[in-house]
């Protein structure tokens, strides 16, 4: 149990000194873990300079949507090992609730997305109080289970949801906040929310995956017996992560619809959930940058070669395979297992 609670990915460890030395501020930011973020971010920043074409800036939108939804779905099934359906849910109620809010009591956008993601959040906690108890098989179909209520209801009732037209005619993304005043009107301009979004979500969520709470969801995952006999609420744990990858779900689906000014039942269509798990099987369960890199990998993909939708899920499909085939543990799985070996074999070589 002692080494289910304290491994990690393999990373660079610091020295004694240099961790005392650093300030409260670098601390709580991160720390020694900020590495990938900051190239990461660097990038993200660069692509409006680099990219002049509004048609490549929405693709790079998408992108930024998938990493999100993609990272978010890892912290469920990578780190705790829950294999949930309900993330697709979310999307659609985050996205409902802020676009009723927004329509019927002229709040303020930025409050009403972080309205979105807490509806989402809230429906994650009442319906994880009695499903995380349950045994992995069973949380599965249950989640499955309730998408497809929600997508009848949102399609039955027309007094909020509008129906199976929805609701349609949102105003642009916008924000403004002091000297800030951005209206994401264009492409361009919403790429700007986006991608601070992205970057902040990115951080919180590896936050989480670093600090101890994320040793005890990688411990759950590895022999949740075990970490209960250690003293660990283990239901708390994974009723806490549901329903926080539910808030961060709900609010990237909130931005989401916005951009599109409408709302419908097809936002619980399953091929956003088969995208959602492509990513993460291919990307690497349980690993967080490869993941988040792979989503970027399927939002270009489709958008290089042109396909139709149906195209999408034979190469998705096709994909699958061939990465359960030859990479099981997905590429980052693969390179986890390539790094520990070449610790072992400099072990080995120190000892000789």
């Amino acid at each position: 149990m002692t080494a289910a609670l304290h491994v990690h990915e393999p990373e660079e460890t610091n020295d004694v000194m240099s961790r005392k030395s650093s300030s409260p501020l670098h601390k709580w930011l991160g720390g020694r873990h900020l590495g990938p973020l900051l190239p990461t971010a660097a990038a993200i920043a660069l692509v409006p300079a680099v990219v002049t074409n509004d048609y490549f800036i929405d693709v790079a939108n998408l992108a930024l949507t998938f990493m999100v939804l993609g990272t978010a779905f890892n912290l469920l099934y990578g780190y705790v090992g829950m294999l949930s359906f309900a993330q697709v849910a979310f999307v659609g109620i985050g996205g409902y609730a802020s676009s009723w809010l927004v329509t019927h009591t002229d709040l303020w956008q930025p409050v009403a997305f972080l309205a979105g993601g807490g509806v989402a959040a809230l429906v994650a906690a009442v319906v994880g109080a009695v499903t995380v108890r349950l045994s992995e098989g069973a949380f599965a179909i249950i989640t499955l289970s309730f998408t497809l209520l929600c997508a009848v209801v949102a399609a039955e009732w027309t007094g909020v949801t509008g129906g199976r037209q929805g609701i349609f005619g949102l105003p642009a993304p916008s924000l403004s906040l002091g000297p800030v005043d951005l209206v994401a009107d264009t492409p361009r301009s919403y790429y700007y929310l986006l991608a601070g979004f992205t970057v902040l979500a990115l951080w919180a969520m590896q936050r989480l995956v670093r600090s101890s709470a994320g040793t005890v969801m990688i411990a759950i995952r590895d022999n949740e017996p075990l970490a209960k006999a250690q003293g660990y609420a283990t239901n708390n744990y994974k009723l806490a992560v549901f329903s926080f990858c539910a808030f961060v779900t709900g609010l990237t689906g909130a931005l989401h619809v916005f951009r599109l000014t409408t709302i419908d039942p097809s936002i619980f269509d399953f091929y956003l959930m088969q995208v959602m798990l492509i990513i993460v099987i291919l990307g690497g369960a349980g690993t967080f940058w490869p993941v988040a890199y792979s989503a970027v990998l399927f939002a270009v993909l489709p958008e290089m070669l042109r396909m139709a939708d149906e195209a999408r899920l034979i190469v998705y499909g096709a994909l699958l395979v061939l990465g359960l085939l030859f990479l099981p543990q997905g590429v980052g799985g693969f390179l986890r297992a390539r790094a520990m070996n070449r610790q072992l074999r400099d072990m080995r070589g120190g000892r000789s």
